[in-house]
């Protein structure tokens, strides 16, 4: 059912202990079987799907299904099959515990039934593994536990720049690493939209999406496009990707992601 090594007095106040005990234990450290492993078969060209969005994007279950289709096109990629991971809706309520928040929705239902990290961009991770406060970057947190180099950023802003920018990083929980670059895919803890963090280049902070469905979409779409493109000949799959999030979202936010 999985393994939870410990579980603070505040997330264990959260469950209905009414529940037969069992039947609490299932639901609290059980596994989604939503996704089950699959069998050891790879796509043959032929089989790799077009690219596309989902026909109902509000829909929950749909978002799940295409998600998944993404992440099996990444893992195409690499010759491999995708193999979910979720983790426990214990596991989840720590993550959330530490947090302050709860995770936006898409991110719980992604965490709790898909579970991979490893997309075209880099998932932090939900499941904590005890680190000492501050020492915890590689896992869902607070911009500046992830990234503490942020405030040096911000210092060298003007003044009334840098107290916006204090307070926008404050609202911000950072879930995602663009490519391990120290560039942050963050949430909002007041309305769930999703920022971009790019210590490269001005704007640091650029509201990108409404929220991580949204993101988590874009990714699936432009595993997609990369995947197709490869088992076509073809070496367009990031073009291809960019026009369509282009036509989408708009230049002005691709430029700001790819480039």
């Amino acid at each position: 059912m999985g393994d939870v090594p410990w579980l603070p007095v505040a997330v264990l106040h959260q469950r209905d202990w009414r529940q037969p005990l069992l039947q609490l234990l299932q639901a609290e450290l059980g596994h989604s079987p939503r996704f089950a492993p699959q069998d050891a078969v790879i796509w043959a060209d032929a089989q790799v799907p077009a690219p596309h969005w989902p026909d109902h994007p509000g829909d929950a279950p749909q978002r799940l299904q295409f998600w998944h289709l993404g992440l099996q096109a990444h893992a195409w990629m690499a010759m491999q099959v995708c193999q979910p991971t979720p983790i426990s809706r214990a596991a989840l309520r720590v993550c959330e515990w530490r947090l302050g928040c709860p995770l936006p929705p898409a991110l719980r239902d992604d965490w709790l039934h898909l579970g991979v990290q490893d997309w075209a961009e880099g998932l932090l991770a939900a499941a904590w593994e005890g680190q000492a406060p501050g020492r915890d970057w590689a896992a869902i947190g607070p911009v500046q536990v992830v990234f503490p180099g942020v405030m040096d950023i911000v210092a060298m802003a003007d003044p009334q720049d840098a107290a916006t920018l204090r307070a926008g990083i404050a609202d911000l929980v950072a879930f995602g690493d663009d490519l391990g670059n120290g560039k942050l895919w963050c949430f909002s803890r007041t309305d769930g939209a999703v920022w971009y963090l790019d210590h490269d280049s001005a704007p640091l902070l650029t509201r990108v999406f409404d929220d991580v469905g949204d993101d988590l979409e874009a990714l699936a779409l432009m595993a997609l496009c990369t995947a197709q493109a490869t088992a076509q000949g073809r070496d367009d799959g990031d073009a291809q990707a960019e026009a369509w999030l282009s036509a989408r979202w708009g230049p002005a936010m691709v430029r700001k992601w790819m480039y």
